[in-house]
């Protein structure tokens, strides 16, 4: 569990405490919140998950199963689709230029566009 006891002191450090402070946030000692620091020793679950809840973070970030630090959220808009935060905020600033309407005018032939076009456009700045 070396990445959580990594991810656990860059954010105490990030909040400034130490871990007297961490150990009292979440009712352990000191030295009980050091060892999860020092790889001796892993929280529960309950632990793992209040720890989360301090840091703002998912459990999935401290366990090093994500890199994101957030929970992603998604929205089901029907029974085959589901969109994430920044897909929603895509979808919205498309919406505000205008764009989701010009390409829902015809969304099969300007949606081939557009992908055509981004795909020129990504080949060109990996050239350089």
């Amino acid at each position: 569990m070396y990445l959580l006891s990594e991810r656990l002191k860059d954010l105490r450090d990030e909040l400034q405490l130490d871990q007297k402070e961490m150990g009292e946030k979440v009712n352990l000692s000191s030295s009980a919140y050091g060892y999860y620091e020092q790889g001796r020793n892993e929280p529960s679950l309950e632990t793992l998950m209040n720890i989360a809840k301090i840091f703002n973070v998912s459990t999935d970030y401290l366990l090093g199963l994500s890199h994101t630090r957030e929970n992603p959220v998604y929205y089901s808009v029907s029974d085959t689709i589901n969109l994430s935060n920044a897909e929603m905020d895509t979808l919205q600033k498309l919406k505000d230029t205008g764009l989701l309407e010009e390409l829902s005018e015809d969304p099969s032939n300007n949606v081939d566009r557009l992908h055509r076009y981004w795909q020129f456009i990504k080949h060109e700045r990996s050239k350089g």
